[in-house]
Order: structure tokens, then sequence, then C-alpha cells
């Protein structure tokens, strides 16, 4: 009786399991919506420190304005993307404390060492901000693979 019960409560697992399965299509659009606000956040708060300090030289520079702007851009995308791959605001946010945790750490907590941040970040964050279908081409691309 006990195997005949255990072998009832296995199958209704495995059935009710798949109820709540993904479909490959979910799976690549969260892959791909998970990455693309990870990285979008990466580039707000890179924009947003690099805004910091630039103004240690010229607090009224149109560069700054440009970075803040960018920054405010990345923002918006990366909390458009992370809500479309299910994430929590906590979660965003707690994303967010992280990479900057990070970030700031890179650089010594000091902006003369924002070279740190413009090496890592630079290039690939203008690419995503001037050219965004080439990153979200690029992660489809990586979900395709990754989810057959």
């Amino acid at each position: 009786m006990k195997k005949l019960l255990s072998l009832i409560l296995v199958i209704c697992s495995l059935l009710g399991g798949n109820a709540y399965a993904e479909t490959v299509e979910e799976k690549r659009s969260s892959y791909i919506y998970n990455n693309l606000s990870s990285e979008y956040t990466e580039c707000q708060h890179y924009y947003l420190i690099a805004s910091e300090a630039m103004k240690t030289n010229d607090p009224d520079s149109k560069i700054i304005k440009n970075a803040v702007d960018s920054s405010k851009l990345a923002g918006e995308l990366a909390f458009m993307y992370g809500d479309e791959a299910g994430m929590t605001v906590d979660g965003m946010l707690a994303r967010t404390k992280l990479l900057v945790d990070d970030m700031l750490k890179s650089m010594d907590n000091n902006y003369a060492n924002i070279s740190v941040l413009l090496v890592r970040y630079g290039e690939k964050c203008k690419s995503m901000i001037e050219t965004p279908e080439v990153r979200n081409q690029f992660w489809i691309n990586k979900a395709n693979e990754k989810y057959k």
C-alpha cells in the first residue's frame, strides 16, 4: 500500500510540475530580458558614476549632461526589461546595489580611477545606447543557442 501511495505521489508531482513548466520560448524571453536588464543596469550606473567623476573637472560640461541622459535612458530600459523578465522592484534594486558596490570597489572608491570603469563599460554601453538592436540580437542569438 505504501508503495502504491508513493507511486501515486510521484506521478502527481510529475504531472503537476509539467503544468508549471516554462515553454522554450518563455525560457528564451526570460533569458534575453534578464540579461538586457542586467547590462542596462550596468550602463545606467556606469554613466551616473562617470558623470560624477567628470564634475570634478568641469561641473557645467555638456558631456556630463549627455552622460546623465544616457544613464536615465539605460535605467528606463533596465527597468522595462527587468519587468519583462519577471523581476520584482526589490530584485532590481538589489541587483543595482551589487553592481554599484562592485563598480565603486573596482575604482577604489576614487573618481581619479574612473578609467577602470571606462575600460570595462565604456564601449559596450555607448554601443548599447546608440544601437540597442545589436545587443538585443546578441542575446536573442545566445538564447536560441541555449534553449533549443
